[in-house]
């Protein structure tokens, strides 16, 4: 007895006949990864070691501005305490002086 079951397969044949119209119309053309390029062993572990030391220049960099900025912040910390010293000192003259024209 024949199935009143749409056929699956048919219905991804049309999905994927669907699917590939609406990326035509958008201007996209996907074809499989393969066969875009094949790059032999050799290449590859050439690719991988520009790309290591890519990283390792932009790695070497980063580490070289974080002891900057690290050396910055504790100069930075230390003219803060030294200028909070200062105002206190400010501060305490301001009071004597304020106190001697109260005495007045």
């Amino acid at each position: 007895m024949p199935s009143s079951r749409p056929d699956k397969a048919l219905a991804k044949q049309r999905r994927r006949a669907r699917e590939a119209q609406d990326f035509a119309q958008l201007g996209l053309d996907f074809t499989v990864a393969g066969g875009y390029s094949k790059v032999s062993r050799k290449e590859a572990c050439t690719m991988d070691k520009e790309l290591f030391a890519a990283l390792e220049k932009k790695v070497d960099d980063l580490l070289g501005k974080y002891s900057n900025l690290k050396a910055d912040n504790a100069r930075l910390a230390e003219e803060n305490q030294r200028l909070q010293s200062e105002r206190e000192g400010f501060k305490s003259r301001v009071d004597a002086i304020l106190g001697k024209l109260e005495g007045f």
